[in-house]
């Protein structure tokens, strides 16, 4: 079930102004550090501050959460899994196929030239 952003957004601004400690947000698990995460903040982390206080968690959720992007750090083509970035593995692929390629052709002509050497004319 999901609460009405607008309303969310309102109960968020009454926390604020009473003082309370206001996130926002999409909830990931596991976060780089392996616990969960909040937006841009490890909340592990976060909530170490409040060990050992009573307190009230509000939690008001607004949505499904998009699918996480990845960015390739070599040639920034974002995409949707975690892993090899698929454009930089086609690339190295279509590399590899025509340096191996040029290699067979390279070998091709020296045992032609090798052959030709072979007969007199």
């Amino acid at each position: 079930m999901s609460i009405d952003s607008a309303n969310a957004a309102e109960l968020a601004g009454i926390a604020s102004e009473i003082g309370a400690d206001v996130l926002q947000g999409v909830l990931r698990y596991p976060s780089v550090t392996g616990g969960w995460q909040l937006g841009d903040r490890d909340l592990s982390e976060h909530l170490a501050r409040y060990r050992d206080q009573r307190l009230v968690l509000i939690i008001a959720p607004i949505g499904a959460a998009e699918p996480p992007t990845y960015t390739c750090g070599i040639c920034g083509f974002v995409y949707d899994a975690y892993g090899e970035c698929p454009r930089c593995k086609l690339i190295v692929q279509q590399q590899a196929a025509e340096l191996a390629d040029a290699s067979a052709r390279r070998r091709t002509r020296g045992q032609l030239e090798d052959l030709l050497a072979g007969i007199d004319i």
